[in-house]
């Protein structure tokens, strides 16, 4: 069965992600378009670096051919923000993007791009979904792949990301740059464009790899040690500021290590990246947060005088706002980050490049930056922890927590109980605990947001137990 979770449709190769289920939701795809008046506008396909991703993004270029659509493939693979740009840079009726994101190296994935150059809003995607379950027959002729037009996206991509960071500024600042794409489909993105700017970068884990070198490609604590390291190893005979940046699988999120290898949450980033485009760019606008999102952000939009929205986990949700108000910045926990004047879309690419010009700005350390914040607002840790689960205990979980509203917990004091997605608890010190199911993978995932890093392990601890 073909399902859209969180972002997009995902399964395990040779499972249910098949070239037959392929062109099943292509056409279902190409009914939508077509039964919205889009089909007229045209689509883009893009792909990441997985396993025959090239070959189903031909086959899906293919499928929407022969439905007679104008149909435009990138020469290579790109990030996912790099095809959503295209839809808005052409004009285009929407998009697929054929990617798992940051899902193990065994599955892939078919996200929608709409016409307005973000993910798919649910109505779109459940549309699509009951016509996959329909029996429909893929159209697809003999003569389609000669009319698929193939297309270098990078130097309009370039193009239009450039006006929006002051590379003298970088330059200037004399930053120590280490980038790890991960393998992903983000490789020589950063790298190329600083290139461009005599800006030097040391690029790491830039070559395709389907199996990511043996790890998911998320930019999490434990699958960045490498870039921890290189960074520490290259800082001992080089003084200065430092920086390593990190995207996913299909490079739309960001992560990082500071100056001295230290991991840097998507929390962090999030709050950087909002004192920047405040205090050194005097930009203004709504912040849009996910339901698990840090304190910080919210303190900061009240100090700044910004009207703050929480929305439930998805980066769907951030584009729904971003598409009908003024947005500054909205931003998830899974490291996906939109900002005003792009594509209502995250983007790993532009926001390590803004990443960059705020160190240069501040001409300082991240954790610094960062440690600025937290004296004046307070001291806030972050970790998550995830627990696969059989399809069994998914519904025994998703029983227990349904309605669990407890008194206390973790010895402490349950001051609130919120449930707009997943269940979440807070405690006297605003430290809180927030259980959900993913929409994507086959996890309970459980995030947890204290005052110490202990108290945060000891929450997260207490957590897995109750679940347990």
């Amino acid at each position: 069965m073909i399902k859209f979770g969180t972002d997009g449709w995902r399964a395990r190769i040779s499972d249910e992600f098949t070239f037959e289920n392929l062109r099943i939701v292509t056409q279902a795809y190409c009914n939508y378009l077509i039964k919205h008046k889009l089909h007229s506008k045209g689509a883009v396909v893009g792909y990441d670096n997985r396993f025959q991703s090239e070959d189903f993004a031909l086959e899906s270029a293919k499928i929407i051919a022969s439905n007679k659509i104008k149909v435009y493939i990138t020469e290579h693979s790109v990030p996912s923000p790099v095809t959503s740009f295209a839809v808005k840079s052409k004009g285009l009726g929407g998009g697929v993007m054929i990617t798992a994101s940051h899902n193990p190296p065994e599955w892939n994935g078919f996200k929608i791009k709409s016409q307005f150059a973000c993910s798919a809003a649910a109505d779109i995607t459940k549309e699509v979904e009951a016509e996959a379950s329909r029996e429909i027959e893929p159209v697809i002729t003999k003569e389609s792949e000669s009319s698929i037009v193939k297309f270098d996206p990078k130097p309009e991509y370039f193009k239009h990301i450039s006006k929006f960071i002051d590379f003298a500024a970088i330059r200037k600042a004399n930053i120590n740059i280490v980038i790890d794409p991960m393998h992903g489909s983000a490789a020589g993105y950063v790298k190329d464009i600083l290139a461009d700017n005599g800006i030097n970068s040391t690029e790491i884990n830039g070559g395709r790899d389907p199996l990511f070198g043996g790890l998911n490609p998320e930019p999490i604590p434990a699958n960045l040690t490498e870039i921890s390291q290189v960074v520490k190893d290259l800082s001992l005979n080089k003084p200065g500021l430092w920086i390593g940046l990190a995207t996913d699988g299909d490079g739309d999120r960001l992560g990082g290590v500071d100056g001295k290898g230290g991991f840097l949450t998507s929390h962090d980033m999030f709050v950087l990246l909002l004192k920047h485009l405040v205090e050194n760019k005097k930009l203004s606008g709504s912040v849009i947060k996910t339901f698990n999102i840090t304190n910080l952000v919210g303190m900061l939009a009240s100090k700044y005088k910004l009207a703050l929205r929480e929305t439930p986990i998805g980066f769907k949700y951030i584009a729904d706002y971003m598409l009908k108000e003024d947005v500054l910045i909205g931003g998830e926990e899974s490291g996906g980050i939109g900002i005003k004047g792009h594509i209502p879309e995250r983007d790993g690419v532009l926001n390590s490049l803004l990443l960059l010009e705020c160190i240069a700005s501040f001409k300082k350390d991240a954790r610094d930056i960062l440690n600025s914040v937290m004296d004046e607002l307070g001291y806030f840790y972050y970790d998550r922890i995830d627990i696969h689960l059989t399809e069994e205990e998914r519904n025994a979980v998703r029983s227990k927590l349904g309605d669990f509203k407890p008194a206390s917990f973790a010895g402490e004091k349950v001051v609130e109980v919120q449930d707009l997605d997943g269940i979440k608890f807070f405690l006297p010190d605003k430290s809180w605990i927030l259980f959900r199911l993913s929409g994507t993978e086959p996890l309970l995932r459980i995030y947890s947001e204290a005052t110490s890093p202990e108290k945060v392990k000891s929450m997260l601890a207490s957590g897995e137990k109750l679940v347990r």
